[in-house]
């Protein structure tokens, strides 16, 4: 499961361009082979004057947090290849728009991870191919 949170300065993003940030976001994980509904992302927006940034408030900012559970970076490379996606999704809709954005990571172990009460299928198998094709959690 990947959790995006984007908390972010008041007025800077449309109904339509959070939902399709949110779709270029799942589509990095679904071509890695995820189901789509392991993905949420939730836009928090900052009330006016509640956020600051270096003690100041800054008026077109996104402060993103990832947690990741469902897979686990094995390498820098894999690394790097996500960083890049990420920018790429994020760049073209944050600078035109002349924003500031920082984004951190956290991975938590997949152990500790539940859907609707089952514990997720292994990376790639039977089973997670199955909850790919129909998209949601099923018994198995």
């Amino acid at each position: 499961m990947p959790v995006w949170y984007i908390n972010h300065s008041p007025n800077v993003f449309s109904a339509a361009e959070k939902q399709q940030l949110a779709k270029s976001i799942t589509n990095i994980y679904v071509s890695s082979g995820l189901p789509a509904f392991y993905v949420q992302v939730h836009f928090v927006e900052d009330a006016a004057g509640s956020a600051f940034v270096g003690g100041e408030i800054h008026p077109k900012f996104a402060g993103i947090t990832i947690y990741h559970l469902a897979r686990a970076f094995t390498s820098d490379e894999i690394k790097q290849r996500f960083h890049s996606r990420v920018n790429d999704v994020l760049s073209p809709v944050f600078e035109p728009k002349g924003m500031d954005w920082e984004y951190f990571i956290t991975e938590a172990s997949r152990d500790l991870w539940r859907m609707n009460g089952l514990v997720p299928p292994a990376a790639g198998s039977e089973e997670e191919k199955e909850w790919v094709r129909v998209n949601r959690a099923v018994k198995y």
